[in-house]
């Protein structure tokens, strides 16, 4: 009974460690076809230059858009704010100023990490 327990015990370790060598390998290939894959999509864009200049477009476009849109996010959380501010009572007003503009630095600071 001890035997059989070490040796199920160690064909399990021999099974778990062959199938993540399984997994690694079944990662790799996948990344193999994706890159074989953009490599195809990349040489189809190069050889054909209207279509090149059609998607260098569009993007320029979906990131202009993205770009007024978070714009008008901005305009209008500002618009909202001094909203709220200009209906606080004036003992109110400079706390709820100060509260604001440390939120503000805050979020945008972690916006541009983010970013960067």
């Amino acid at each position: 009974m001890a035997i059989e327990r070490i040796l199920g015990g160690s064909m399990k370790e021999q099974l778990k460690d062959l199938m993540q060598t399984e997994d690694l390998v079944i990662e790799a290939v996948r990344e193999l076809v994706k890159d074989e894959l953009k490599s195809h999509i990349k040489n189809r864009i190069d050889e054909d230059p209207e279509l090149k200049a059609e998607l260098k477009e569009s993007l320029t476009y979906y990131f202009t858009s993205k770009a007024r849109s978070v714009y008008a996010e901005l305009k209008a959380t500002r618009a909202a704010a001094r909203l709220g501010l200009s209906i606080l009572p004036d003992d109110l007003h400079d706390e709820v100023s100060e509260a604001l503009v440390t939120l503000f630095e805050k979020e945008i600071g972690s916006v541009l990490e983010r970013a960067l």
